[in-house]
């Protein structure tokens, strides 16, 4: 899926080797992803009404459940949906990561590419995992991303375990 905003919002034309931003969970806990430094992120951004989004929260669960006693990790998601919506659909489908609501013009802003004629482009589902000093080590859209996830996050705790010992 391919979410479009009419050019009324600029992207920023940096790359997003280093994100800044902050919101706030569906439970109202600030999130600031500056504030994450020294952990590892991943990061989803996704939809409710996006097929392959929806279609791949029981992985991405799973991946969760995998790091569940990892307190160097932290599951986040920006959903472009609004947060009474989001509400009703987690009772039938629950999503572990932390979810931040109604970041339509974050997502668009921070991660959206503008094409020829000025509107700014987000493919959903869109995977990201972000380093301990806030770099993107990886990116990737749709089911695919699951698997670079996975394999960004042993490389990530494989040399923490070397550097440890």
């Amino acid at each position: 899926m391919l979410l479009v905003l009419a050019g009324s919002v600029a992207a920023q034309n940096d790359s997003p080797l280093k994100l800044a931003f902050a919101g706030h969970t569906m439970d109202g806990t600030k999130v600031d992803i500056e504030k994450l430094r020294g952990k590892v992120v991943v990061l989803n951004l996704w939809f409710i009404n996006c097929p392959n989004c929806v279609g791949e929260i029981k992985e991405l669960n799973k991946l969760v459940d995998e790091y569940k006693d990892n307190k160097d990790v932290v599951f986040l998601s920006l959903a472009a949906s609004k947060k009474i919506d989001l509400a009703k659909f987690l009772i039938k489908n629950p999503f572990k990561y932390q979810i931040i609501p109604d970041a339509t013009v974050l997502i668009l802003t921070k991660f959206g590419t503008p094409d020829k004629n000025g509107d700014i482009n987000v493919p959903f589902p869109l995977h990201y995992v972000i380093d301990r000093e806030g770099n993107i080590v990886a990116k990737e859209q749709g089911i695919k991303g699951i698997k670079t996830v996975r394999t960004e996050l042993i490389k990530q705790f494989s040399q923490t375990l070397v550097m440890t010992n």
